[in-house]
This record gives structure tokens, sequence and C-alpha cells, in this order.
């Protein structure tokens, strides 16, 4: 399977052209929740590459580290359904829950995080089979989820209980509850692990909140309904998509100003960052924006056109030796 997932980026690599560092560039995986579509973009050349049909209404995809396989939320149906990268094919869908949600793969790919919006739970299970490893009470309605490999933890926006929950890993423990704005939806953590970004959907503001201290530190006004949220490799900048604004907001960590506003198109929900491109979903008018960082003012300089309702997306980082 390695083989043939080499050889599928390589031939991805050679349609995009030379890649940074001589490696094949990440690409993205959009899941499309009206069309029941999961599409691989290329990113570097502004094209989707293939379709994957799943069951209907999928939600949230989570990538594994070697970009092997894909996991995907089913809310409607309680289901999670796995997704074999090379052969480009949805697998045998498995339960989860009642609602489940967020997801995050862990332990190298071996497990996956799942929130299940109507159990007000964390729910830990194993990859191949889907069999529940775990499960831990937190607030209602969770929503999107962080994992911190370093401490062991996983974040969790709790969007009707104005919170998120920090859950221990290994024991499936709440350890501790840190308030936010209202309705927090989506999270980001910087590469160091020491802040927290939380988008809150109803008070149109982002939660900053220090890791170690365990509470917010700063509150930062953004656009109406707040719904995705990204950080650059280097953690200097936070990305946030505000939907009924339909705009995207970056943001300077040192002195947690708004740089840089753009329009980038109708609701804007998941936005996501590979290498120095952003690459924003546009739900209502089925489109990605790319934007380039590394121009002077970043903008929306390519659409790529995709199936209908684009929410969710996850970068598929190349296989390594």
């Amino acid at each position: 399977m390695r083989a043939r997932l080499r050889g599928l980026l390589a031939a991805l690599a050679l349609i995009a052209g030379p890649a940074a560092a001589g490696e094949a560039p990440p690409f993205i995986a959009v899941v499309s929740q009206q069309a029941g579509i999961l599409s691989l973009v290329d990113a570097e050349v502004g094209r989707v590459v293939d379709e994957i049909r799943l069951p209907r209404v999928p939600a949230a995809v989570a990538a594994t580290p070697d970009g092997r396989r894909l996991f995907v939320t089913h809310p409607d149906l309680g289901l999670v359904t796995p997704v074999d990268v090379a052969a480009r094919r949805a697998g045998e869908s498995f339960t989860v829950g009642k609602e489940p949600f967020g997801i995050a793969v862990i332990d190298g790919g071996r497990a996956l995080l799942v929130s299940d919006w109507s159990a007000d739970a964390l729910i830990r299970i194993d990859a191949a089979t889907g069999r529940q490893t775990g499960r831990a009470a937190i607030g209602r309605s969770p929503a999107g989820l962080v994992v911190d490999g370093r401490s062991g933890r996983a974040y969790v926006a709790d969007r009707e209980s104005n919170q998120v929950s920090v859950v221990d890993i290994a024991t499936m423990q709440r350890v501790a509850i840190i308030p936010t704005g209202r309705a927090p939806f989506a999270l980001a953590l910087s590469p160091d692990g020491r802040e927290l970004y939380v988008a809150n959907v109803q008070s149109n503001d982002l939660s900053i909140v220090d890791t170690e201290a365990m509470k917010e530190v700063a509150r930062i006004r953004i656009g109406l309904m707040p719904y995705g949220v990204a950080v650059t490799a280097d953690g200097a900048r936070i990305a946030v998509t505000s939907q009924q604004s339909g705009k995207l907001a970056l943001l300077d960590r040192a002195t947690r100003k708004i740089v840089v506003e753009m329009k980038v198109g109708e609701y804007p929900e998941g936005a996501v960052i590979a290498g120095d491109r952003l690459i924003v979903a546009n739900w209502a008018d089925d489109s990605l924006c790319i934007v380039e960082l590394l121009q002077p003012t970043p903008s929306c300089s390519r659409r790529v056109p995709v199936a209908t309702g684009p929410r969710m997306m996850a970068v598929i980082a190349p296989a390594r030796d």
C-alpha cells in the first residue's frame, strides 16, 4: 500500500510540478456536506484531482500522519467512514455514539477521538475496528476538537456550554473546564502548544487560552459567526473565518491585532494551512479560496470549484520512508 500511495503522490506531484524542498506537496481533503463527496485537491495548481463518494451528510475529516487514511464523521447517521487515500475508496462505516461530529487521529493513526454532539461525550475508538476503548463525559453539544500530543491532552469545544473541556487521553478523564465566549465551535493550537484559539460563533470573537494556566487570557472581536480557525506553521499568524461576514481575518500572535482582513466567499467555514498557503472552504458558493501567505498583501488569489456544501478540510501529508 505504501508503494501505491507513493505512486499516487508522485503522479500528483508530476501534475503539480516540482515541489518545495524536493518533496511531493501536501494535498487537501475537502468534505462537501450536501453532495456527500470527499474531494482531493492539489492546492499548488488549484484543482480537484479526484472525488470519492461517501455516505450522506459527511461533516468533519481527519488524516493519519502518513497520509494513507482519512476518517469522516456523519452526525445524522451516527457513523464514521474510513477512506483509503491511495485506492481512493471509502471503506465500511462503523457506528460511533449517537451523533459523532468532531474527529482527531491519535496514537499514530491507530486510534481516533470523536466528539458526540448528542451524548455530550468524547469517545476514543480503535481506528481499525471502530471498537470503543474509552469515554469521557464533557459539556453540552461538543463540536470541534484538537489534540496536543506532547501533553497527552484533548481540547473540545462544548458549544452549548460556552466552554472548552480538557481531557487526559490516557485516562479519558476531564481534567479542566475553561470558560470561553458564546458557542465555541472550532479550535486550533499554536505550534508550541502554549496557546489555544477558540472561534466563538455567537459572541463573534476569538478566545485565546493559555494552556499552562488553563484559562482564557484574551478575547478578540472578529466578524459575524466565526466558524473556522487555523495557525501558520511558525505560529506567527492566526486565521479565522466568519460565515456571515464572508471574510477571513489574519491576526498577529504577538500583538493580538488583526493585520489583514479579506473577502473570501459566501459563508466561509473550514480553514487549513498547508505550507505557505491558506485554504478556506466557502460553504454557500461551493468553492475553495487559496491564499498565498507570502504575498505582501495576502488575498484570495485562486478559487477552486468543489462539490456542493464544502465545510471541513484536512491536510494530507505525503508518506515518508
